[in-house]
């Protein structure tokens, strides 16, 4: 009687379908679907167990209890959308938070220079982002790099240095290095946790450039503020 109930059930299911072709191949799709929320939450692991084991190592380079949010990224590469060619040079990127914010503007991967004095970082960074020009190296070292790589102009920049933490005799020479990459044209965005420009207007005037407020986020720990730097209007 067993084996008839079991002939049976599985009769069933056959004339309700669900023995088919096609509920096989919806069965394998949601395994895969599965299978990749499972590769997510891996990634997503060891994205977050490396940024806080250097955090914990060295939380005066790190300087900051978690990465950039979406929110933050968006207002620091909201001026990308559409730039059409040239570089992109983005200082301090960390592990790509807002790299992938660059990159959903629409600028070409290739297009990216990432720049990253955290050894495992920049390993990481590498990994993800094969196309993308990263140099492991400090932010006041960076100009023979470039050079190196035959990148002599750059058409914006993105930077998540803590730039009120450094002193101002390096500020400076970042500054400088920027500056003589930047298109005239082009913004030095920056995002700060402080309500006011991390670079005062006095240095600024060396370059002719002027800070611009350009947005606020509370969706980001602890709240960012957003500043765009451009040659004088």
């Amino acid at each position: 009687m067993k084996n008839k109930k079991v002939l049976a059930s599985v009769d069933e299911l056959q004339e309700e379908g669900l023995g088919s072709e096609d509920t096989w191949s919806g069965y394998h799709g949601r395994q895969k679907q599965i299978s990749h929320r499972k590769e997510q939450w891996r990634n997503k692991f060891m994205v977050q167990s490396l940024w806080y084991r250097n955090l914990l190592r060295n939380p005066s380079e790190i300087s900051a209890l978690f990465p950039c949010s979406t929110e933050t990224g968006n207002l620091m590469t909201h001026h990308l959308e559409g730039m059409g060619k040239g570089y992109v040079l983005e200082l301090g990127s960390g592990m790509g938070a807002i790299t992938e914010c660059i990159l959903k503007r629409q600028v070409p991967e290739e297009k990216l220079v990432l720049v990253e004095k955290n050894k495992e970082f920049a390993g990481y960074l590498t990994q993800k982002y094969q196309k993308a020009n990263v140099i492991e190296e400090d932010a006041t070292e960076l100009l023979e790099s470039l050079l190196t790589l035959q990148i002599r102009e750059v058409a914006h920049v993105v930077c998540s240095l803590p730039l009120s933490l450094i002193p101002p005799e390096q500020q400076l020479v970042i500054l400088d290095t920027v500056f003589k990459l930047l298109h005239p044209q082009g913004c030095f965005s920056l995002v700060t946790y402080l309500p006011s420009c991390p670079i005062s207007q006095k240095i600024l005037d060396q370059y002719s450039k002027s800070s611009e407020l350009f947005g606020f986020t509370w969706k980001n720990i602890p709240p960012t503020y957003v500043y765009h730097l451009r040659h004088y209007q």
